[in-house]
């Protein structure tokens, strides 16, 4: 093991054919899209639009953005939530077209396949093309020894998948592992930084990192690494502690850590992926998907207290929760779409939504054991909804889409009369033990204002959504000042400010809330040895420091 890596002198390549938007009017008009995200909070702007289709492409545009002094924002499909990907002047490098699937390989050591992808695959074809087995793309990529790998694969019997499920299954590969994305599954499986063997980057000089797993550690709480040039940088591992619940909020720091989980999670402000290799599992032969329904709040949080907790009979796939207000948004659009929501009754204030694995031998065993733990909490399985079948649960998903959708469509409705009008969704995350009081405190603040609200999500990591939606602009004001509220409760408690969106541009006053200012210079040193003039998506995660 090592704590050095040397770095690869970026190909010459002739940047004549790649598609680049320069007409001011044509990217605000045709190209408009590609100056937002979701979080639709920052009016973004570019000089110029990429679209590399190869590394050495990406690399090539990278080190002439240098030498010019040109800032660069890596975007993916934007499907981000903090503005990361939203340019704020420059040229703004779109990946979509980096969108090859390119090699598999096998980990003997964890015993675990893996697959390689560029950064602009989607999730949601990566998925595909892995349950399914349909990888005819490969034939005849990477070494002899990942095709006698893939041949084995297509001939295994199991199922196999990529077990990370954020929302947006049209996130770019790039873009998950940039943000180390999680979702529901992450109380079984972690987050993508659990699941990444290698990765290369483009750093903003132009040069190219390959870093594997298991190969560069931290010693003495740095790394060094070696450029093209033969100079070398020192980049020193920030010493503050990160908090031990799911956690997606600023660089990842330990002192003797993996290179590789420097840039995962970073959100591109070091440098730019442009291959990740991800592992894969086996798919549960047999899943039983289940929406138990609570009569108060404090018992369904019972029931996820039991079940989660060590040596529980049932081990969970996933713990979702969805609170009284999202209880209305379901009756209300269940019954103008017309579907019935078995069990569900007018008592119904809570429901934890989960998934087990089950074979046919201890099947029986676990359906008496969560009638015990239901019965412990007064609720049943009569009073549930179980699904076993394929229609069951795309019924079942459909009911869970109603929440996110109904708030979307009430907020564009309401940004049509007031500009500053945006969803303002919580991402903390807290200990266990300190899951029942949070979900007070969220409760008695916000009830006290009369703030319109939703609170759902991954309470299976104690992280919810509690989703404030603004009436008006002075709404916006207090919502964001709930955030804060929030914040510092959440980091108060051992918690996170951010567990799975990052923070992008628009939540890095809540970063300084966790690190300090101490904690945002480390940050800000990290970044300044890697991209000297700070150029690379600028505004991101930590500001650009006074005396750069």
């Amino acid at each position: 093991m090592t704590n050095q890596i040397q770095a690869e002198a970026s190909p010459d390549v002739d940047l004549s054919g790649v598609k680049a938007v320069t007409d001011p009017a044509e990217i605000t008009d045709t190209y408009a899209l590609y100056l937002d995200d979701e979080s639709h909070s920052f009016d973004g702007k570019a000089d110029k639009i990429v679209f590399p289709t190869t590394e050495a492409e990406v690399a090539a545009i990278i080190k002439s953005a240098y030498a010019n002094g040109q800032p660069v924002t890596i975007q993916g499909n934007r499907t981000g939530l903090t503005g990361a990907a939203v340019p704020l002047g420059g040229i703004a490098l779109n990946l979509e077209k980096m969108n090859n699937l390119l090699y598999m390989d096998y980990h003997s050591d964890r015993g675990i396949y893996t697959i390689a992808a560029e950064p602009g695959v989607s999730l949601e074809d990566l998925v595909k093309a892995v349950t399914t087995k349909s990888l005819d793309s490969l034939s005849g990529k990477g070494t002899s020894h990942q095709q006698e790998i893939l041949e084995k694969f297509l001939s295994e019997p199991a199922d196999y998948t990529f077990p990370v499920d954020p929302t947006e299954t049209s996130a770019f590969i790039g873009g998950i592992t940039a943000c180390n994305a999680s979702g529901a599954r992450t109380f079984k499986y972690g987050a993508v930084r659990d699941w990444v063997f290698r990765i290369r980057v483009v750093l903003m000089n132009g040069d190219i990192l390959d870093i594997r797993r298991g190969e560069v550690f931290a010693e003495d709480g740095k790394f060094s690494i070696t450029l093209s040039d033969g100079s070398t940088l020192e980049v020193k591992v920030p010493s503050y502690q990160m908090p031990s619940t799911k956690n997606a909020a600023g660089l990842y720091a330990k002192p003797d850590m993996d290179l590789i989980d420097l840039f995962i999670g970073s959100e591109g402000i070091l440098g730019v992926i442009t291959l990740a290799e991800l592992g894969l599992t086996t798919l549960p032969e047999n899943i039983m998907t289940v929406m138990a329904f609570f009569p108060s709040e404090d018992d369904a949080v019972g029931f996820v207290y039991d079940v989660r907790a060590e040596g529980s009979p049932i081990q969970m796939e996933f713990l979702e929760y969805f609170g009284p207000n999202a209880l209305k948004i379901i009756r209300e659009k269940a019954s103008s779409a017309g579907l019935t929501v078995p069990a569900l009754t007018d008592a119904t204030q809570a429901i934890v939504f989960f998934e087990f694995a089950y074979t046919e031998e201890d099947m029986e065993d676990k359906v008496m054991a969560l009638e015990e733990m239901l019965n412990a909490h007064n609720s049943s399985s009569e009073s549930s909804w179980a699904g076993l079948d394929r229609t069951e649960l795309e019924k079942m998903k459909t009911v869970r889409h109603f929440i996110p959708e109904t708030i979307n469509a009430t907020i564009a409705k309401r940004k049509q009369e007031y500009h500053e009008v945006h969803k303002i969704g919580t991402d903390m995350a807290v200990p266990d033990e300190a899951l029942r009081d949070y979900l007070k405190f969220y409760r008695q603040v916000l009830d006290e204002q009369g703030m319109e609200y939703v609170v759902f999500g991954h309470i299976g990591n104690n992280h919810l959504h509690v989703n404030m939606i603004p009436r008006n602009n002075e709404e916006v004001e207090q919502g964001m000042e709930n955030y804060r509220t929030f914040a510092k409760k959440a980091v108060e408690l051992g918690g996170t400010v951010a567990a799975e969106h990052g923070i992008g541009k628009l939540k890095r006053e809540f970063l300084k809330i966790m690190y300090g200012e101490s904690g945002i210079k480390e940050m800000q040193t990290v970044k300044k040895a890697l991209d000297s003039k700070w150029l690379l998506n600028q505004g991101n995660v930590v500001e650009v420091p006074d005396d750069l």
